[in-house]
């Protein structure tokens, strides 16, 4: 082959040198395998063997997990009915059905907790609430209350409504979670554009590398006169052997991701079928289904992806060695050189069009680098919060205006839902609720930071504002007024029957909570601010007999002869929701606009709805009245701060400032209480008459507004107040409420506040406002 190179004088040129068609050949042979190669290890099977882990490890169990809750819980509600129905509630081991089936539920739910995609994080404390506060109304039904029909009837639509209410209910909740998990084993079972892609790309690099291997050969054969060149053809070999072997494995596994994907789509119809409820035999046939549906064996590659590498990797070497074997021995006096690459550059370059070409793809590179680092400067913001529907999207509204990435739940049962993120570790950034006396015992457990720093030079109104006394650890976001009835425009009743009002004691987590506000109402306006603030605190010379003596039991002795003028509408109210009948269906209607139709509803300014009832002070419609208006009710939502994190704030920042504050009560049946706002709505904003009253209360100063007593309570005693309403209630539409009988329910709600802890901070809690002439 070295003479051969020599050409004769005089003789014509023959193209190509074999040196350099061998070179070309040799570098064309290592660009193809290095691109195919690298896509295939780095991308095509790394990424394929990931989608089948998390299918296989992560996504399997959670829908399985999600299934078995779902109808572990319907089982349990079933079971405990069916005792009920049975009358054998009280029975030792009549319940070990509701029981075990709830256990398992809760297991189950910890388990899934495990495996769920991000994201839904809080979907899953949502539903770990829900079910712990069903778990303690379906309790309390077949076990505390067995015996008394009135108030297990309530307990049980109290289940009911944390089951089956739309969108924030038990089962919707988890059927999110199972949805939002079958859809990501859809998308885990398509490759997708770019990883089909890199299959493709890889396997034809490493395609072309077998032909470019191949001519190599026949480049040999014919101008050196050789007719094998073994190194050579064994690195021709395995670049097939890398693209078939492979592609051969991954057709295999896109298939098993099919499989398991329609597999677990099946276990979804079984457990989502809602003929289900309340069917003992059809629960059961579906939980032996579900446990029974297998999965395909999902193997990712494993070891043989180190093997064909491995030997893949080695018949590329031999070719690679093989050629340079051929050079080095054929051409030992001009060694391989680098000058193409200088020259590959040169050429790409020599143009302002290839220049700008060059800078754009270098600027993707650094895109794509950048990117993560940019969004992990902008993270999302947890935040738990009461609103739902429309509330909710407005609060999403006015975040994403600000440029806030915001991760919000909002849910009835936030007691339950905060206790068990905080106690497992995770509280949200942001908790947001009515409650400050449940947040007072945050702040004295050191779980919330100060907000000082944001809140110092905003001008709120009082009693929504803290007094300033030590640091601030919680501000309102918005304002609600409470001493109101809705009168309708259509219907005529008289105030001193009960059949003229709307009236449901029902919520999710909380039922019994539109009871106190007209037993507050009464005591705020007979014995005034003082006592009213100093019952709420626990606080003052009267608190160990606040309960059982002078005006709180007077107030409850007149609700209770309110009550007894319709006991068929007091039972009624213990099994409807606060928002009327129909509040459990997806397309409800406001409880004044229901059939048949009430005159008249004591309910905070957040029920005003479309119906175009008109606003009036309550204290002349009270029981026991009239009263002349000593001062107003009012509530709110206070936000704190849990995690002290700069986007955190930054939220806070934009909800609390006036900007925010105007986007927030610009709209609708939400109210700010800051105090600039409140001025710049009620003279100049677009807003209705009713708006415009609602704020001439919030800044009139001669009367004091006070918060809502139990939203200032600590968290035992506000449940036990809930507790006593119900069961007077109860009692009531049972036959009467006896002196006995008040005075059990009250001192009961008397022992709670005495084995409470203590907690100072909240006998320092504002709770009036001053009046000022």
């Amino acid at each position: 082959m070295r003479g051969g190179r020599e050409q004769r004088p005089g003789a014509a040129r023959r193209g190509v040198s074999t040196r350099r068609l061998l070179l070309r050949h040799l570098w064309a042979f290592l660009g193809c395998a290095a691109v195919g190669v690298s896509l295939l290890t780095a991308v095509a099977v790394p990424q394929l063997d990931a989608r089948v882990r998390e299918l296989r490890d992560d996504v399997a169990p959670s829908v399985r997990g999600s299934a078995a809750v779902r109808l572990a819980v319907l089982r349990a509600d079933e079971a405990a009915r069916h005792s009920i129905e049975r009358e054998v509630a009280g029975t030792v081991g009549a319940g070990e059905t509701a029981q075990s089936q709830l256990a398992a539920a809760d297991q189950g739910l910890t388990q899934l907790a495990d495996h769920v995609g991000s994201g839904m994080d809080q979907d899953i404390s949502a539903v770990n609430g829900l079910l712990e506060a069903y778990s303690n109304a379906i309790t309390l039904a077949t076990v505390k209350y067995q015996a008394d029909g009135e108030m297990r009837s309530e307990k049980l639509a109290e289940a009911d409504a944390l089951l089956n209410r739309p969108d924030t209910g038990l089962l919707d909740r988890l059927d999110k979670v199972a949805n939002a998990e079958r859809h990501r084993a859809g998308e885990l079972s398509e490759p997708g554009v770019l990883l089909t892609a890199a299959w493709v790309v890889a396997a034809a690099s490493l395609a072309a590398a077998a032909t470019v291997a191949g001519l190599a050969c026949r480049v040999i054969s014919r101008r050196c006169g050789r007719l094998l060149a073994p190194w050579i053809l064994a690195g021709a070999a395995a670049p097939m052997a890398l693209a078939t072997v492979p592609a051969f494995l991954a057709w295999r596994t896109a298939q098993g991701l099919n499989t398991a994907r329609d597999h677990l789509r099946d276990i979804l119809h079984i457990a989502l079928t809602d003929s289900l409820q309340g069917n003992a035999r059809a629960l059961t046939a579906a939980q032996q289904q579900v446990a029974a549906t297998g999965l395909p064996d999902l193997s990712a590659f494993g070891w043989w992806n180190g093997v064909y590498v491995v030997v893949g990797l080695a018949g590329i070497c031999a070719a690679v060695a093989g050629l340079v074997a051929r050079l080095t021995t054929d051409y030992p006096e001009r060694p391989v050189d680098w000058s193409w690459a200088r020259g590959s550059w040169n050429r790409a370059t020599r143009t302002r069009g290839r220049r700008w070409i060059a800078a754009a793809a270098a600027l993707a590179v650094l895109a794509a680098i950048a990117t993560p680092q940019l969004l992990e400067r902008n993270p999302v913001v947890t935040v738990l919060g009461p609103w739902t529907g429309k509330e909710e999207q407005r609060f999403r509204g006015l975040m994403e205006a600000a440029g806030i990435r915001v991760s919000y739940q909002g849910t009835p049962a936030q007691r339950e839902v905060l206790l068990s993120r905080v106690q497992a570790g995770d509280p949200p950034d942001i908790a947001i609720m009515p409650g400050i006396g449940e947040l007072a015992e945050y702040r004295a457990e050191k779980h919330l930071k100060p907000l000082d720093d944001l809140v110092e030079e905003l001008r709120y109104a009082g009693p929504w504002r803290p007094d300033g006394k030590g640091q601030t650890y919680w501000w309102p976001v918005n304002a609600n007024l409470k001493s109101i009835v809705w009168q309708s425009r259509d219907a005529v009743g008289h105030p001193g029957n009960l059949s003229s009002w709307c009236l449901g004691m029902g919520e999710d987590g909380a039922a019994g909570w539109p009871g106190t506000d007209w037993i507050e109402d009464i005591v705020l306006q007979r014995a005034g601010p003082g006592v009213y603030a100093d019952w709420a605190r626990g606080s003052g010379k009267n608190a160990s007999t606040v309960w059982t003596k002078g005006p709180v039991r007077e107030a409850w002795r007149q609700w209770a002869r309110f009550l007894a003028t319709d006991r068929g509408r007091a039972e009624q109210a213990l099994t409807t929701d606060w928002r009327g009948p129909a509040a459990l269906k997806r397309r409800n209607t406001a409880f004044r606009e229901t059939t048949p139709r009430c005159a008249l509803e004591h309910q905070g300014s957040f029920a005003q709805g479309d119906d175009g009832a008109r606003l009036t002070d309550a204290a002349p419609l009270l029981p026991g009245g009239p009263y002349r208006t000593r001062a107003y009710e009012v509530s709110g939502d206070f936000a704190a701060l849990f995690n002290d994190r700069e986007p955190a704030r930054k939220a806070l920042r934009a909800l609390f400032s006036e900007d925010g504050q105007e986007r927030w009560a610009g709209q609708g049946t939400m109210y700010s209480a800051m105090l600039p706002v409140m001025t710049e709505i009620a003279d100049h904003g677009d807003v209705d008459s009713t708006a415009r009253a609602i704020y001439g209360r919030f800044r009139q100063t001669a009367v004091p507004r006070c918060l809502d007593a139990s939203d200032v309570m600590r968290p035992a005693v506000r449940d036990a107040f809930h507790e006593a309403v119900l069961r007077t209630v109860a009692a009531v539409a049972g036959g009467g409420l006896s002196d006995e009988d008040l005075d059990d329910i009250l001192g009961g709600v008397k022992k709670v506040q005495e084995v409470t802890d203590q907690n100072e901070d909240i006998e320092e809690l504002r709770v009036c406002s001053e009046p000022r002439a």
